[in-house]
């Protein structure tokens, strides 16, 4: 426990350096780069083999720390952030909980009218499942290839819709 307060410490610290050298900006308990360059630059210092690792850690630490009541502003930038770091999701569990998470984004998006982005996050929840996604999980399947056909009926994909439906069918 003192190490953890140690180590909180110290990041605040940190984030005090760099609020008084004007990198970042402090508002509230949250922190923003002050200019995306800034942003640019400090993302650009990060190992190559470690960036998609920094994107999963992100998006579950949003996820995971985000009230149930803050859970549907957050949802975007978790499921964005953990979708970028798909690759390294080992467990069946893992992948269906981001699953999940995508219908759920999509769900969002297509309240708020955005079937563009609506039909990536269903997608991205039906290439998550893979393969044996009708056989593992049905009813996730069936909702995220329903809304993903929604989504793209109403972009104007029809080809997409039509395929959609075809694997629906079959």
């Amino acid at each position: 426990l003192s190490q953890i307060r140690k180590q909180r410490n110290d990041l605040l610290l940190f984030f005090k350096f760099a609020v008084h050298e004007g990198l970042i900006k402090e508002e509230g308990a949250n922190y923003r780069f002050s200019h995306d360059h800034i942003q640019f630059a400090a993302y650009s210092l990060i190992p190559e083999d470690e960036k998609i690792l920094w994107h999963l850690q992100i998006g579950q630490n949003v996820w995971e720390n985000a009230s149930e009541r803050e859970k549907d502003k957050v949802i975007f930038i978790a499921v964005d952030q953990m979708n970028y770091a798909l690759g390294l999701l080992e467990s069946d569990g893992q992948k269906e909980n981001l699953a999940k998470l995508n219908l759920r984004a999509g769900e969002k998006a297509m309240s708020l009218s955005t079937f563009s982005s609506s039909a990536l996050y269903f997608d991205s929840g039906i290439q998550i499942l893979g393969k044996h996604q009708w056989e593992n999980n049905y009813e996730l399947s069936l909702h995220l290839h329903n809304y993903y056909a929604e989504a793209e009926y109403c972009n104007g994909n029809f080809s997409a819709v039509g395929q959609a439906a075809g694997v629906i069918l079959s």
